[in-house]
């Protein structure tokens, strides 16, 4: 640590005042100059990609193969700065109503009891959205919405993006893409309100409640179009009427939030697969671990969805004993 940062007072709150200088950076993120620009210069040689399967879970009905998921994987060096940057400079900006996804103290359950009761539902998916996010639109963040220097903006755009985008397993990368969105989202705001339809967003997910929610589907094409991001036409779904409706893994109940039904089904398999000892001893551990994961996942939703299932749950481990 060198001089220059001791000499900064260490009670000083400058947590929300726009960062100017290298000076004020180092104070922030306790980094020497040096250290910041030596991992911005070799930031190729400070990821080490990788491709990640996802492991199916062990009741899995349908386990599809063969599709995987780019990992941009910065060193612990540069993730621990990454760390700093998040906790220190991006966490304590406070972030619009609708982003839920990242956002402390917003979880799943509070996203989706947004849309309880409003009727027709609208998902959509902003494909490919950390790869599309650029060191422009990074840039852009840290310069008009942080109102950082020209040359602090630049530094840190160079210390959270790979490869001119944002990274896939950058702790900074959701802030980043959080703050992006809101700079753009202004208009699609306006028309929902406009119309009495619920906005909310779970970092690439777009959800959109109301009579009138499919109103906006072609607004926001056209506004995430002019700003480099396309839809995902796969993901794009309207749930209308009596259709279950299911958003980031939570079912809108009648008034309240539910587990899906589809993963009560699966939860109930796998209870029915050790009450018949369909379980080997040397996958029981393991099975059973991520039952009670599930079981526990369930209950965070909806306790009363999880009752009836614990119980038949210990009633069958008893038996396996």
């Amino acid at each position: 640590m060198t001089n220059r940062l001791k000499e900064i007072k260490s009670g000083e709150d400058r947590s929300r005042v726009p960062i100017l200088s290298l000076r004020d950076l180092e104070y922030r993120l306790g980094e020497d100059r040096e250290v910041l620009r030596a991992l911005a210069k070799n930031w190729r040689a400070e990821y080490d990609p990788f491709q990640q399967t996802k492991e199916p879970k062990p009741f899995q009905r349908e386990i599809k193969t063969g599709k995987t998921r780019d990992i941009d994987n910065p060193s612990e060096a540069l993730k621990a700065v990454q760390k700093k940057i998040l906790n220190r400079l991006l966490l304590p900006v406070k972030l619009p109503h609708f982003l839920f996804g990242a956002v402390r103290s917003r979880c799943v359950n509070k996203h989706a009891m947004e849309h309880i009761g409003r009727g027709t539902v609208v998902k959509m998916d902003i494909k490919s959205y950390y790869p599309n996010v650029t060191n422009r639109h990074v840039y852009f963040v840290w310069r008009h919405i942080l109102l950082c220097s020209p040359a602090i903006a630049g530094l840190l755009t160079q210390l959270t993006t790979y490869e001119w985008h944002l990274p896939q397993g950058a702790p900074t990368s959701p802030a980043l893409a959080n703050l992006y969105l809101a700079s753009i989202y202004g208009p699609v705001l306006e028309a929902c309100s406009a119309q009495g339809i619920m906005a909310t967003a779970w970092v690439d997910d777009l959800i959109f409640s109301g009579e009138n929610a499919r109103s906006v589907m072609e607004p926001v094409r056209q506004i995430l179009a002019a700003n480099g991001f396309k839809l995902s036409a796969k993901k794009r779904i309207i749930l209308a009427g009596r259709a279950p409706k299911v958003i980031t893994g939570i079912r809108l109940g009648a008034g309240r939030i539910r587990a899906p039904k589809d993963k009560l089904h699966d939860i109930r398999a796998a209870i029915h697969k050790l009450e018949v000892g369909r379980i080997g001893k040397h996958e029981r551990t393991r099975y059973i671990t991520s039952v009670e994961g599930r079981l526990n996942h369930i209950e965070r939703i909806c306790a009363d969805d999880a009752v009836t299932l614990k119980k038949r749950f210990q009633e069958a481990l008893k038996k396996g004993l």
